[in-house]
């Protein structure tokens, strides 16, 4: 009983998530994920008892003094793998300043990091960021180089004055009329 309310919490949830994001999906697909995500969690779970059974069996011919500096090797081992994780969290926050300074995003903090030396990440930044920059540069330039459209009005709105008003053909000074209404009669005023 107590299973059946888990399972309708887990499909009330379910739907509900399914309501926010705005997608649908059958019965299969959602089988289809759940099933692949317990199948990651187990082949995750399957690998670590794996690790610790092969532990375990190289543990078990030795005698009492061998095992205990075993265990303590593996030990030592595992504390410098965790203070490794620690040195790269610190030095992914760290860059995650330089790089929040310089204005660059943060989501860059992967791409930078891949060792826990920081002065070689702050390397890799200056390089990024001048060839981001010079990216930048060189578009905008592109940009201002190319031709702006041009306005039909931008040919007409060379300085005019009476004496090329009179000199322009009729159907010039009716389409002045209908563009630009006040300067026409100012124009044309005698």
């Amino acid at each position: 009983m107590g299973e059946e309310n888990n399972l309708q919490d887990e499909q009330g949830n379910l739907q509900e998530n399914q309501k926010e994001e705005k997608a649908t999906f059958s019965r299969e697909d959602v089988a289809s994920l759940v099933a692949s995500e317990v199948q990651k969690a187990l082949d995750k779970q399957n690998k670590k008892n794996e690790k610790e059974a092969k532990k375990q069996k190289s543990l078990e011919n030795l005698d009492e003094e061998q095992r205990a500096k075993a265990i303590q090797e593996q030990r030592i081992a595992e504390l410098e793998e965790e203070v490794a994780k620690h040195r790269l969290l610190s030095t992914k926050n760290q860059i995650a300043k330089v790089l929040d300074k310089r204005g660059l995003s943060i989501e860059l903090v992967d791409f930078v990091v891949t060792t826990d030396d920081e002065d070689e990440c702050i390397e890799k930044i200056e390089t990024l960021d001048k060839i981001f920059k010079q990216m930048v540069k060189d578009e905008v330039n592109k940009r201002l180089k190319s031709t702006a459209p041009k306005n039909a009005n931008t040919q007409k709105e060379t300085i005019l004055n009476k004496e090329t008003f009179k000199k322009m053909t009729l159907a010039e000074q009716q389409q002045l009329y209908v563009t630009n209404k006040e300067l026409y009669e100012e124009l044309s005023k005698k």
